[in-house]
């Protein structure tokens, strides 16, 4: 991870959005909707096998073994289990590098086969020319409202895809009342409070909340940067608004003017839990710390995202982490909601809310001075 955090400014490459899930949650039909949607145009859709989603012939405009081309100008690939090759491939294609050449400004990936997208993020980080070529726009979890319970109760799996997701479609609605309804909610809710949720029937959602979320690195959209980190009032009935965020607020009478405190929801052995810090914090110390958790609870901590205050500089720094793999520390526009302090989210398993938040409040800084500029230090 630099030490210094970067400028905001527009990021030339593609963005991937990977749409999970468990069996059954409506992914299939999901990807159906966006091949048909007449806006899905310059669109690369990456599927497993054709065979899977069964494309009306009628949307077919050109096809060969590993690629259809759709009348409304969405590209629809297999990856046949290499997804990594797939999306080198398509790049090599879209710069003219291979043919047959084709156009796209964005790639949808649903990923049947693969229980767990956290490492397909990782790549996105660590190997260079993907990296270069993709960034990670969102991890949007299907839930099916319908058997939520069960699934979360019976696999660890099932757990993880909706604690490390950036969004939430809780899809099925019209299968269950009102009491089950606000059940699944609050089960999703004791893994991933402060994802934003969307609530649909058939999997019917517009690809404006589908695709361009600028969720899991946001850079710019002051909106997507209040609903990345909780800040926002989200569908179905999880409000974490400004107004009122849910952390838990504790009072320390130290001779600070600030308030410190953390929130901690668990599902068995997955939690989540948030921290607010409004004293700046040391930004090496801070630094230090993640090395710490990381070391510590290794492949268990599955996220990491916050804004952070450091001292000497009133704009905000976004923090990102997927399990052990850091992105550099970027600059914010402007504070949501004009609050500037310092909130973090980690979601993991056993993690210990006391003691992570005890550790981050040592982090606060008895300096003036921006530390960060000085250049030192690395995570």
């Amino acid at each position: 991870m630099s030490v210094r955090p970067s400028a905001v400014g527009d990021d030339p490459r593609v963005p991937i959005t990977f749409v999970t899930g468990f069996l059954g949650a409506g992914k299939t039909t999901l990807v159906n909707h966006v091949l048909a949607d007449p806006g899905s145009g310059k669109c690369l859709v990456i599927v497993n096998e054709f065979g899977e989603i069964g494309i009306d012939s009628d949307l077919i405009a050109r096809a060969s073994d590993d690629m259809l081309e759709l009348t409304n100008g969405c590209i629809c690939c297999a990856s046949k289990d290499d997804l990594i090759e797939t999306l080198y491939t398509a790049f090599m294609r879209r710069v003219g590098a291979l043919e047959p050449q084709i156009e796209f400004d964005r790639v949808l990936v649903e990923t049947t086969g693969i229980a767990d997208p956290s490492p397909l993020a990782q790549l996105l980080y660590t190997d260079m020319q993907l990296n270069l070529s993709y960034r990670l726009d969102a991890i949007v979890t299907l839930v099916d409202l319908k058997h939520v319970d069960g699934q979360l109760a019976a696999s660890a799996e099932a757990r993880k895809q909706v604690a490390i997701a950036d969004k939430l479609i809780l899809n099925k609605r019209d299968l269950v009342g009102d009491e089950e309804f606000r059940g699944a909610v609050d089960a999703v809710n004791g893994l991933n409070p402060y994802s934003v949720k969307e609530v649909t029937t058939n999997s019917a959602i517009g690809l404006d909340k589908l695709l361009d979320l600028d969720l899991f690195e946001p850079k710019i959209r002051e909106s997507s940067l209040g609903e990345w980190i909780g800040m926002v009032e989200s569908a179905g009935g999880s409000d974490h608004g400004s107004g009122d965020d849910g952390c838990e607020t504790h009072d320390h009478h130290d001779g600070h003017d600030h308030h410190h405190g953390h929130d901690h929801h668990d599902h068995g052995d997955v939690s989540a839990v948030c921290i607010e810090e409004e004293h700046p914090l040391d930004y090496h110390r801070l630094m230090e710390l993640m090395v710490e958790l990381t070391r510590e609870y290794g492949d268990e901590l599955y996220r990491v995202k916050g804004l952070c205050r450091f001292v000497g500089n009133d704009r905000p720094v976004i923090l990102q982490g997927v399990q052990q793999v850091f992105s550099p520390p970027t600059y914010a526009e402007t504070w949501p909601g004009g609050r500037a302090q310092t909130r973090l989210v980690l979601i993991g398993r056993g993690l210990k809310g006391d003691d992570i938040e005890r550790r981050l409040a040592a982090c606060r800084s008895a300096s003036d001075t921006p530390v960060f500029e000085r250049g030192r230090g690395s995570i």
